[in-house]
C-alpha cells in the first residue's frame, strides 16, 4: 500500500454544536496539489486511508467530495479533545476498506467545535492507492545476517521545529544497520508538542506515509501504526510503508505546535536481504 499524510488546519469561529466549518489544506511543503481550500485528489492515491483530528473542543470531522454524493457526507466521531492526541488516539481507520474518491476532484475537510470562541483545529488525512504490500514471513529463529528478522531501531534528532508546520528531521541511529535492504513496517515518533509525522524517503517513492506523534513516553499509537500492537500483539494491517538501503535511512517530517528541539524515533524494520544497490541480484 502506498500512502501519504497531508495536513489541514484552521482557526474556526465561535463554536456551535454540529455546525461544520471548513478546515484549510496546508499546501506548504505538501505532496498533493491544493484546490481552493481543499486538496485535488491524486490519480495515484485516490482513496482515503485514515483521518486524525485534534482540537481543544473538537467535536465532529466531515470529509467531503462530490463523488461521495448522494449519500450524506461522513461525519466522524469521536475525535481527540485537547492539545495532543489521546492515548490511544481517536481516529478513523479506513485502511482495510479505503474510501474511494474521483481523481482530480476537490476533497475538503470540515469540522465543528464547541468552545464558544475561535479555536484552531488540526486534521491529518492519509491518502492511499489501497493496495496493501504484505510484509514477508518473519524468521522463526536466527538467520544468515538477520535476513527475515524483525527489529526496532531507535534514532534521535535535534532539529528546532517550526511551529504549526512540517519540519524535516534527519534521524541518527543509536546503532548502525548491517548492510542490506530493509522494509519499514511501523513507526513511533516522540516529541514535546508533536502532533503528526510523515516518513520522507531519500530516494523513491515520492509518497510520505505517516501517523500520530507521541508527546510522552507512555502514550500509545493508533492500531496499525506499529507493526505489533502493544495491547493485543496483533500484526499491523497497514503493511509495508516503504523499503530502503541501510545507508539511505529516510528523513522524517514532524508537525509540532511549538519549536521543540528534541525528537525520538522508533522504526519497526524487517531486514529483507543483503542487497545494497538498486537492481542488484
Amino acid at each position: 500500500m502506498a500512502w501519504t499524510l497531508e495536513a489541514f488546519s484552521s482557526s474556526l469561529a465561535s463554536g456551535v454544536t454540529d455546525v461544520l466549518q471548513q478546515v484549510t489544506y496546508i499546501s506548504a511543503g505538501a505532496i498533493l496539489a491544493p484546490s481552493a481550500s481543499g486538496v485535488q485528489v491524486s490519480a495515484a492515491l485516490s482513496k482515503v486511508h485514515s483521518a486524525f483530528g485534534v482540537g481543544v473542543t473538537l467535536e465532529n470531522i466531515s470529509l467531503q467530495a462530490a463523488s461521495m454524493l448522494p449519500l450524506p457526507y461522513p461525519n466522524l466521531a469521536p475525535n481527540n479533545k485537547g492539545t495532543a492526541f489521546e492515548s490511544p488516539p481517536r481516529f478513523s481507520d479506513f485502511s482495510r476498506n479505503p474510501k474511494p474518491l474521483r481523481p482530480t476532484e476537490t476533497f475538503n475537510v470540515f469540522a465543528s467545535q464547541t468552545s464558544g470562541g475561535a479555536e484552531t483545529e488540526k486534521v491529518f488525512v492519509q491518502f492511499t492507492d489501497g493496495m496493501v504490500i504484505q510484509p514477508p514471513n518473519l524468521a522463526t529463529g536466527p538467520t544468515f545476517n538477520g535476513n527475515g528478522m524483525l527489529t526496532t531501531a531507535h534514532a534521535t534528532s535535534g532539529v528546532t521545529l517550526t511551529a504549526n508546520a512540517f519540519t524535516q528531521c534527519t534521524p541518527s541511529l543509536d546503532n548502525p544497520l548491517p548492510a542490506g535492504m530493509y522494509a519499514l513496517v511501523g513507526a513511533r515518533v516522540q516529541c514535546v508538542n508533536g502532533l503528526a509525522f510523515r516518513i520522507k524517503p531519500i530516494n523513491e517513492p515520492l509518497w510520505r506515509p505517516g501517523g500520530v506523534c507521541n508527546q510522552v513516553a507512555d502514550q500509545l499509537e493508533p492500531p496499525g501504526q506499529r507493526f505489533i500492537n502493544p495491547l493485543t500483539g496483533a500484526i499491523s494491517h497497514w503493511g509495508v510503508w516503504l523499503t530502503f538501503f541501510q545507508n539511505t535511512l529516510p528523513n522524517v517530517d514532524v508537525w509540532a505546535t511549538s519549536a521543540a528541539t528534541v525528537q525520538d524515533f522508533w522504526f519497526d524494520l524487517i531486514k529483507l536481504s543483503d542487497i545494497t544497490t538498486s537492481g542488484a541480484l
